[in-house]
C-alpha cells in the first residue's frame, strides 16, 4: 500500500461515521456555484486555490463547496456537501480544501451568510501582513467603513506539520467567537 493510500485511510479512520445528506440541491443552484468559482477565476479574484461555498438550501447545518481543484476548472460533479464542521456527507473521501474549515466557521458564526470566498488576492495580501488598515476610498466599498477584521492565522498555526492542529484550532478557537465578532464583509489571513 502506497503511502499516500495509508494517508487517505487514516484520515477515513478519523473522520465521525457517515453524515447524511441533507438532500438533493436544485441542479441549477449547483451551477450557480460552478458559474461563481469560474467567474471570480476568470476574474483574477480567485487564484488556483481559492474557493466559493454557499449554504444548503434545505439544511443551513450544511454547505456546498468544490472540492480541492481550481476554481477555473470546477463542474458540477466536484460539488461536496459538508456538515459546519467541515466533514463531508456520505462518506466522500475526494480530496478536500484544507481552508474549508474557514466556510464552516463563518457559517457557524454568522446564520445570516449563505457564501463564503477564500481568496488570495495580491492586492489585499499586503493588508494582512502590516499594520495599514484597509480601508474604503469608494462608495462601492462602504461596507470596509467600520474597518475589516485581521484574523491571525499564526496563532493556530505555523507550519505544514502543525496542519492537523490548524484545523482543530481553528474550529475551537471560535468558541471566543473571534470570526463573528466586527466580522464584515472580508476577514484578512495573513501570510505565514
Amino acid at each position: 500500500m502506497s503511502a499516500f493510500e495509508q494517508n487517505v485511510q487514516k484520515r477515513m479512520a478519523s473522520m465521525p461515521a457517515s453524515i447524511p445528506s441533507a438532500g438533493p440541491v436544485d441542479p441549477a443552484l449547483i451551477e450557480d456555484l460552478v458559474a461563481a468559482s469560474r467567474i471570480l477565476a476568470q476574474h483574477g479574484v480567485l487564484d488556483a486555490w481559492g474557493h466559493v461555498s454557499m449554504r444548503h438550501p434545505k439544511n443551513p447545518q450544511r454547505y456546498l463547496i468544490s472540492r480541492a481543484r481550481a476554481p477555473a476548472l470546477v463542474t458540477a460533479s466536484d460539488i461536496m456537501e459538508l456538515d459546519l464542521d467541515s466533514n463531508p456527507v456520505d462518506g466522500d473521501d475526494r480530496r478536500m480544501f484544507l481552508e474549508r474549515f474557514i466556510h464552516g466557521e463563518a457559517f457557524k458564526a454568522r446564520p445570516d451568510v449563505n457564501a463564503v470566498v477564500h481568496s488570495h488576492s495580491p492586492t489585499i495580501i499586503p493588508f494582512s501582513v502590516t499594520e495599514e488598515p484597509l480601508r474604503a476610498v469608494s462608495s462601492v466599498a462602504s461596507f470596509l467603513a467600520c474597518g475589516c477584521p485581521v484574523f491571525e492565522i499564526r496563532d493556530v498555526g505555523r507550519t505544514k506539520r502543525d496542519i492537523k492542529t490548524f484545523e482543530v484550532r481553528l474550529r475551537v478557537d471560535n468558541r471566543d467567537r473571534r470570526l463573528a465578532v466586527g466580522m464584515t464583509a472580508y476577514v484578512l489571513l495573513p501570510l505565514l
